[in-house]
């Protein structure tokens, strides 16, 4: 039936990317915790874009935010992953879908512990950032769920995943294509949108990264499974 190899596409190698990442999320989550210079770049940022941002423009944004939305990428991965192991005979594609998923879901769990208002949040915030800023960043009346961006983590973990399925199958400008594009385009329209802050986005990326790359590092072609998984040790 042929066979099936994520590793088309080179596997990582070192985990310093994955390191620098985690690093990076958390240099970038502590100076949002009081009134610092990042979160004076979120309000300039946010008021900016309420100001100049005329109706076909928003029009604009509203469609090219979608490119992250998550039930829609993690459907057409859901479905490319089916048919992958439906022609090759084996649950391993689908094993893999079913991991990243739970990764990229867990992320709801920070946004809970990291209770970050919108940057147009209706209720009343936590002081002192609201007395010093005039801004609603926290809040411990509601869940909030701004911090991090999940459109912006969806566009890293998904169509990386894509072409995590694919890889083999696609020339490299076009992988480097799916994997950059996204990113930049939903983290631009979220944050013009008044969506998320500004510096919601970077954490998106920074945990989308780590999550991508660890379901790279499985060698899904090759794991031991049980056999009522795969009965016939259709091994790759």
């Amino acid at each position: 039936m042929g066979t099936w190899s994520p590793f088309l596409v080179k596997r990582p190698g070192s985990w310093g990317l994955e390191i620098a990442m985690a690093l990076a999320l958390v240099l970038w989550t502590i100076p949002l915790a009081w009134v610092s210079p990042l979160i004076d770049i979120d309000i300039w940022i946010r008021d900016f874009a309420d100001a100049n941002r005329p109706d076909w423009f928003d029009f604009l944004l509203v469609q090219t935010n979608k490119f992250g939305q998550g039930g829609l990428l993690g459907g057409i991965a859901l479905g490319i992953a089916g048919i992958i192991s439906y022609r090759r005979r084996t649950v391993r594609p689908l094993l893999a879908f079913l991991a990243l998923y739970a990764m990229a879901g867990s992320v709801l769990v920070l946004k809970d512990v990291l209770p970050r208002v919108y940057p147009h949040w209706p209720g009343p915030a936590h002081p002192p950032y609201a007395d010093a800023t005039q801004s609603l960043l926290f809040t411990t009346l509601e869940p909030a769920g701004a911090y991090p961006s999940g459109h912006v983590l969806n566009t890293i973990v998904w169509y990386g995943f894509l072409v995590f399925l694919l890889g083999g199958h696609l020339k490299t400008w076009q992988r480097r294509l799916i994997r950059t594009f996204p990113p930049i385009i939903v983290a631009f329209s979220t944050t013009y949108l008044g969506f998320h802050w500004f510096t919601d986005c970077p954490a998106g990326l920074f945990i989308g990264v780590i999550i991508l790359r660890v379901i790279q590092r499985i060698r899904w072609d090759t794991i031991e499974l049980p056999s009522w998984l795969e009965p016939e040790k259709r091994y790759l």
